[in-house]
């Protein structure tokens, strides 16, 4: 700025000079014409030439100094009002430019400035080198660097904004930029346009902001509500579940019920519910069907060892769950029948009032299939599937001893009716005889 007020000066002592002889050229050929005119009327009427020529030239030569030292006079005077003018423009100009210097090297925000044909760089402020870790020598050097600053996800993206920024002047985008170190950190940069005379757009320039601790915030706040989205969603399945189990004492409705619910809470290819009969002994009291399965599920139980089965016979021992990442992998691994394609695979205890009845299990086609999330929601809905399938198998035995003793009480009744039919006979026959 302090540049353009001194080549407006210049300019301005240039243009004074050039007005100054155009001023002098115009009184010479004043004084050229005032002489010709003289000497022509001299001829005209014969007069004394030298006497007219020395009064016409006195006469000029008064004349020429007159408007000579006004011209002069307001010459200075104008230069010294310009002179004012431009001192006071410069410094202001120079107060300015300082005040803008004073700001952009100490905001947080960068500063920049960017050519609008060839999108280099013309002017980036301190900030540059604390928020992106590069020096402003380097952007000197190679003003289009800042490209390779920008993630590489994000580059292509980025680049093409910019290039239709320098025709529409609208630049706005959030996106990651890469350190040496490869830390990634998140900017908000803008941009607007500045037009010249005729309206066409010369330059770029805006601000780039640090939003990194505020992407991390947002983040955080987002997996905080997934998390409360996803913990509401399983206390409000594990309520349906629990209700349901509650709902209908039948084993076999209490069985599919548990499958159901499971199903809800855990993505899983198969599933089943296996009760403990005695010892190791156990049989399957009911498989979820699996679409991928050629092998329809029976619909009878499957009896067999769970000391065949090494995994098995660890869950039934130490009471505790067991997760498969990759059946491939595990050592002791032995599938069911029909479920050599599972790769991955989960088995709960089923425990009630302290005493083991037996084994939830999940499996998936595909090796980690499973996490721990997933353990932790089957062994969830463990508890009151099997706090269900104890209580549906009490109510059965139940309804065993009533119909038991309901026969039994029947067999008493037509006991005693036939003892009371026989004794009323016995007493006809004793009053007929005697």
């Amino acid at each position: 700025m302090v540049r353009i007020a001194r080549l407006r000066r210049g300019h301005f002592s240039s243009h004074a000079s050039r007005f100054g002889w155009r001023i002098s050229a115009t009184l010479f050929c004043l004084a050229f014409l005032i002489c010709a005119v003289a000497l022509l009327a001299a001829r005209i009427h014969n007069f004394d030439l030298s006497s007219l020529l020395l009064g016409v030239a006195l006469a000029t030569l008064c004349v020429v100094l007159f408007f000579l030292s006004r011209f002069l006079l307001e010459a200075r005077l104008q230069e010294e009002r310009a002179s004012s003018a431009l001192d006071t423009t410069e410094a202001s100009l120079r107060e300015s430019e300082e005040r803008f210097r004073q700001m952009a090297d100490n905001i947080q925000e960068i500063f920049w400035m960017i050519d609008a044909d060839t999108r280099k760089t013309l002017y980036v402020n301190p900030a540059y080198e604390a928020i992106t870790g590069r020096s402003r020598e380097e952007l000197k050097e190679n003003p289009l660097s800042y490209e390779d600053i920008i993630h590489p996800d994000d580059r292509i993206q980025v680049l093409f904004k910019l290039e239709a920024a320098t025709r529409t002047g609208d630049f706005d985008e959030r996106f990651r930029i890469l350190m040496r170190n490869g830390e990634v950190r998140w900017v908000w940069v803008r941009g607007f346009p500045v037009r010249d005379d005729t309206r066409r757009i010369r330059r770029l320039v805006g601000t780039a902001l640090d939003i990194t601790t505020q992407k991390k915030a947002e983040e955080e706040v987002a997996r905080n509500l997934s998390l409360a989205e996803s913990a509401w969603a399983e206390s409000d399945a594990m309520r349906k579940a629990t209700l349901a189990l509650t709902q209908n004492l039948r084993l076999d409705s209490v069985l599919d019920t548990s499958l159901q619910c499971l199903r809800d809470l855990v993505h899983y290819a198969s599933a089943s519910i296996l009760l403990l009969e005695a010892d190791s002994r156990m049989f399957l009291a009911r498989e979820l069907p699996r679409p991928s399965s050629k092998v329809p599920v029976s619909t009878y139980p499957a009896t067999f060892e769970g000391a065949d089965y090494p995994l098995i016979q660890r869950v039934l021992q130490n009471h505790s769950s067991v997760l498969i990442s990759d059946t491939n992998e595990r050592i002791g691994w032995r599938p069911f029948k029909d479920h050599a394609d599972l790769r991955c695979w989960i088995g709960v205890p089923l425990i009630a009032s302290n005493r083991l009845i037996g084994l939830l299990c999940l499996g998936h086609s595909e090796p980690n299939g499973f996490q721990d999330e997933q353990l932790r929601l089957a062994e969830m809905l463990a508890i009151p599937a099997a706090a269900a399938i104890q209580n549906a198998r009490l109510y059965e035995r139940a309804e065993i001893y009533a119909e038991e003793l309901e026969r039994r009480v029947s067999d008493l009744r037509e006991a005693q009716r036939a003892l009371e039919q026989a004794s009323r006979t016995s007493h006809s026959s004793t009053r007929r005889l005697n």
